[in-house]
C-alpha cells in the first residue's frame, strides 16, 4: 500500500493533468508555421521541464517522508495558513481561463486578482484592491500596446464597444 500513497498524492495528480495540458499545447504548435509556434514551444517545453521536476522532487520527499506513530492523523494533514485545497486551485484556474473568452481578459484579470489574495487569507484589502488594479492595467497596457497582441474582450468588450458607438 505505501508505493500507492506515492502515486495517488493529489499534488502529483495535478501536475500530471497540468503536463497534459502542456502535451497537447506542444502538439498543437505543429499546426503553426515556425515563426508562430516558436513562443508556445518553448513555453510548453520549460513548462512540461519544470512540472517533471515537481513531480520528481515531490517524490522524492514522499519518499523520504516517515510518519510518527504518535502523531494524529489530523495534524498531518492539516493545511498550511495560506493555502487552498488543490481542487479549488484548479476550479480558479479554469474558471479563469473560460471566464476570459466570455467576459473579457480585463474584468475577469480585475476580479481573479481581486478575489484569489482574501480566498488565500490575505487581510489588507485596500493592498489587494491596489495592487489589483494596478497589475490589471499593467497586463493590459503590455499585451494592448507593447507586445500588440489582442486580448479576449468577452462580453465587456462588446458591450462597452455598442455604448461607445451610440455617444
Amino acid at each position: 500500500m505505501k508505493g500507492y500513497s506515492r502515486l495517488l498524492d493529489l499534488d502529483i495528480i495535478l501536475m500530471v493533468i497540468l503536463g497534459a495540458f502542456c502535451i497537447a499545447f506542444l502538439i498543437e504548435t505543429y499546426s503553426f508555421n515556425p515563426t508562430a509556434a516558436l513562443f508556445p514551444r518553448l513555453v510548453s517545453i520549460i513548462s512540461l521541464i519544470l512540472i517533471l521536476w515537481t513531480i520528481t522532487v515531490r517524490c522524492w520527499k514522499l519518499s523520504r517522508k516517515t510518519q510518527d506513530v504518535s502523531q494524529p492523523r489530523e495534524e498531518v494533514s492539516a493545511r498550511q495558513e495560506g493555502s487552498m485545497v488543490w481542487y479549488i486551485s484548479l476550479v480558479t484556474m479554469v474558471s479563469y481561463y473560460l471566464l476570459t473568452y466570455i467576459l473579457g481578459f480585463t474584468l475577469v484579470t480585475l476580479i481573479y486578482l481581486l478575489v484569489l489574495p482574501p480566498l488565500l487569507g490575505y487581510k489588507k484589502y485596500k493592498i489587494v484592491f491596489i495592487v489589483g488594479i494596478l497589475w490589471t492595467v499593467g497586463f493590459v497596457y503590455v499585451f494592448k500596446y507593447i507586445l500588440h497582441a489582442r486580448v479576449p474582450e468577452g462580453f465587456t468588450g462588446i458591450f462597452f464597444r455598442w455604448v461607445t458607438s451610440r455617444l
